[in-house]
């Protein structure tokens, strides 16, 4: 029996890893377009993994690249492995040790938030003054692996979503949208995990997480998925839905934007990876983050059985990922930690 829960939450764990990465590759050449750009550049739909045009900011990129997002995260996984936790300079060392292994500056590969902030890391600024002005979803997009080690310890998973966006988003508006991903992963990977309970979930970590970092005005994230979920409740057809929370939640980078519609996707699809990444992809804006956290999420629900593999491992091929490998060092860390 015990080694049956193992092999569940090894495939759960996967399916989290899987889904932040093929939706990271997957919008990668959707990015910064709109939904209409997008339908006329790549002949309709985007359903598999494409090559930015010529006129993207990532042309010459292969099919199946993941961006930051993807990066990022598993850089934090790594650290996690190695350190069992994570400190604010240990993040901030993490990061900057990644920026420069991936030539991020030079590649235009980090959004303005993070390249500002690692950039005063570099002239010798704290974590926490280097993240007082990050309000996007960068910590967001990379706190995954947080969620995949403390699922189980609401106040650990809670502290350390805060500190793994403290260098780069340390406001409370950016941590309580990483606390609402890491919390929705979290209960996504409860035997017995239902849409329900993981936006129930999401709620609970916008409000938790209000409580860290450098205090800044925002909507209150709970309330504003609250919006989001009344807005979709009014329509029926699917495609009704993606354009209402197109309409009037949007898809920037902005976390009352990306982070919501990424929760809200959830709901729409039921939580089905591919549907879920593949409505994200078409959306327009910043598809790759909004792929890449609807994924990781409904990836953490349903596990591997719902992925196209065969993308999935063009994706590890691309970029040279092994994340089975990397969700079993992370699985046994919980173990570890007594977590389980």
């Amino acid at each position: 029996m015990v080694e049956q829960d193992f092999t569940v939450e090894l495939d759960k764990t996967i399916g989290c890893l899987w889904g932040l990465a093929l939706g990271d590759a997957m919008g990668m050449p959707t990015e910064f377009l709109t939904p209409e750009e997008i339908a006329s550049s790549f002949g309709g739909r985007v359903r598999e993994l494409r090559v930015p045009l010529a006129s993207h900011p990532r042309a010459g990129w292969p099919p199946g690249a993941v961006t930051d997002d993807t990066g990022q995260a598993v850089a934090l996984a790594r650290a996690l492995i190695n350190h069992r936790r994570l400190t604010p300079e240990l993040v901030a060392n993490t990061l900057l040790q990644w920026a420069v292994e991936a030539d991020a500056f030079a590649k235009g590969f980090i959004s303005p938030s993070t390249a500002n902030a690692l950039r005063a890391l570099q002239r010798g600024a704290t974590p926490t003054e280097a993240g007082c002005q990050g309000r996007t979803n960068g910590g967001a997009m990379r706190v995954a692996p947080v969620a995949l080690v403390f699922r189980k310890n609401w106040q650990l998973l809670m502290e350390q979503t805060a500190i793994a966006c403290l260098p780069t988003h340390g406001t409370s508006l950016a941590i309580s949208g990483a606390a609402a991903v890491s919390a929705a992963i979290a209960a996504a990977l409860a035997p017995g995990a239902s849409v329900e309970s993981v936006l129930k979930a999401a709620r609970l970590g916008a409000v938790a997480g209000r409580d860290y970092g450098c205090r800044c005005w925002t909507p209150l994230l709970e309330r504003r998925l609250d919006l989001a979920l009344e807005i979709i409740a009014r329509y029926t057809e699917r495609a009704d839905r993606i354009r209402a929370l197109y309409e009037f939640i949007g898809v920037d980078m902005t976390v009352t934007e990306s982070v919501i519609t990424a929760l809200a996707l959830v709901a729409i699809t039921d939580g089905e990876p591919m549907p879920a990444i593949i409505e994200a992809v078409n959306m327009g804006g910043d598809t790759d983050t909004i792929a890449a956290i609807a994924g990781a999420i409904c990836g953490a629900l349903k596990g591997t059985r719902a992925f196209d593999v065969a993308m999935v491992s063009q994706v590890e091929s691309v970029n040279n990922l092994d994340c089975r490998g990397l969700a079993i060092k992370l699985l046994r860390l919980r173990k570890a930690e007594n977590f389980s």
